[in-house]
């Protein structure tokens, strides 16, 4: 997020097979010379934050060796939901979760050590699983 803009995504698809997760699938979606006539509303990129053209070369390098560094923790997953925690652009903030089946709307209040989000509704604290979320206007 860039003033309150989104810049970067990520979205994970994972196969659950009773207890055992047997897969995880990450993919990272960033605009970074996008123009805003390009970009949908609420959306901004790189290039429309900085003022500049980026090499898409240099910008997956650089990522990719942040992935790297950051590779030797994700074993840790009690580290790796702080980290987001702490990082989270809707910490606190009233939020709308699409579930498929329904519609939540309340305030994200935090998440659980196996990476469900806790949304904080009129009925009380709801632990979701997944969704598609987006900040609440």
């Amino acid at each position: 997020m860039v003033d309150w803009k989104k810049l970067a995504g990520i979205l994970i698809e994972t196969k659950i097979s009773g207890p055992e997760l047997v897969y995880a699938i990450a993919g990272i979606g960033l605009n970074v010379n996008l123009t805003s006539e390009e970009l949908p509303t609420g959306a901004t990129s790189i290039f429309l934050a900085r003022k500049k053209r980026f090499s898409l070369e240099k910008t997956l390098s650089s990522i990719l060796t942040v992935l790297e560094g950051h590779s030797k923790t994700l074993s840790d997953e009690k580290a790796v939901v702080v980290d987001w925690w702490e990082h989270c652009a809707h910490r606190e903030k009233p939020v709308i979760i699409d579930t498929g089946n329904s519609r939540v709307r309340g305030k994200c209040v935090g998440v659980t050590p196996d990476g469900n989000i806790i949304i904080q509704t009129e009925q009380g604290n709801l632990t979701i699983p997944d969704g598609t979320l987006r900040l609440d206007a």
